[in-house]
């Protein structure tokens, strides 16, 4: 009887160690790709996905089918005509860095399909510089402003706005 106690004692030790290490890794700060350029610069018209007219274009997305599961992340970016008919007062900037991850467990991957432990995440991240009439946010004062954060289950949400005066 006392060598099961013990033995049960360690198994719920190590379950628990191994439970609390894998909220540990998950804990780690989801954020957006801080690699990513403002407004699309460096994608042209026939490396995006979506017609010029549409309000988000979508250069093509980065998939990655591994063991468990696969990973598509996008860096969609708002038109530049969309960016032209939205109000901001001369002399003052808004920079938004944002990330989104939805996790579907059991969906189908690339390879191996639909499987117990495997799982779809899409990852789309953006990052958009809104400045007023004739201004140059560099060579304005940045404020950071709160970040705006969602961390559920499944969907991570993350939005980063710098207000520029």
């Amino acid at each position: 009887m006392g060598t099961v106690a013990i033995g049960t004692g360690i198994a719920v030790g190590f379950g628990v160690a191994f439970m609390l290490g894998a909220g540990t890794a998950r804990a780690e700060t989801f954020s957006p790709d801080y690699s990513q350029v403002a407004n699309g610069a460096g994608y042209s018209q026939d490396q995006l996905l979506t017609p010029g007219f549409s309000p988000i274009q979508v250069p093509q997305a980065d998939v990655r089918d591994g063991r468990d599961g696969t990973t598509v992340v996008a860096h969609p970016f708002i038109a530049s005509w969309v960016h032209q008919v939205i109000p901001v007062a001369p002399g003052t900037a808004v920079e938004l860095r944002g990330a989104a991850r939805v996790q579907i467990p059991g969906a189908a991957g690339l390879a191996g399909g639909g499987a117990p432990g495997r799982s779809l995440v899409i990852n789309p991240n953006g990052h958009c510089v809104f400045a007023g009439p004739d201004t140059d946010p560099a060579k304005l004062d940045a404020t950071a402003l709160a970040p705006i954060r969602v961390d559920v289950p499944f969907f991570d949400l993350v939005i980063e706005p710098t207000l520029y005066r």
